[in-house]
């Protein structure tokens, strides 16, 4: 298979297999931290944004720029996760339910849902 299409079919099964029967987000996050370190995943982005940059010298600077705040968020965000886990810090009061954001993904999430029970059905 072309790598191509190869990444966008690992992209596309990371969002259909929260609706496996057996599906444990806490897994997810320890196998993550069990493989990847801050400094990895830092240099992790680093080298996509370069390797963007790269394969795209004449793209938009929008949207370079926006590539590079993602990146910059996600690096954030993952280490936001690490703290909450070895800092044993409680996050059960935290809500997001309203947000635009909540909502698109909501909606993203029912419309994998119905698909991935399509092909269940089919594969049965």
């Amino acid at each position: 298979m072309n790598q191509k299409y190869s990444n966008m079919l690992a992209l596309e099964l990371a969002i259909y297999q929260v609706h496996d029967q057996n599906y444990d987000p806490t897994d997810k996050i320890a196998d993550f931290w069990k493989k990847y370190d801050i400094r990895t995943i830092q240099n992790t982005i680093s080298l996509l944004l370069k390797k963007s940059a790269d394969c795209w010298p004449n793209e938009n600077l929008i949207d370079r720029s926006q590539k590079q705040v993602f990146g910059f968020d996600r690096l954030a965000v993952l280490i936001a996760y690490f703290h909450v886990h070895n800092d044993y810090v409680d996050i059960s009061k935290l809500d997001f339910s309203d947000a635009e954001s909540t909502m698109l993904s909501l909606d993203e999430l029912e419309i994998t849902k119905r698909i991935h029970e399509f092909f269940g059905r089919i594969t049965d």
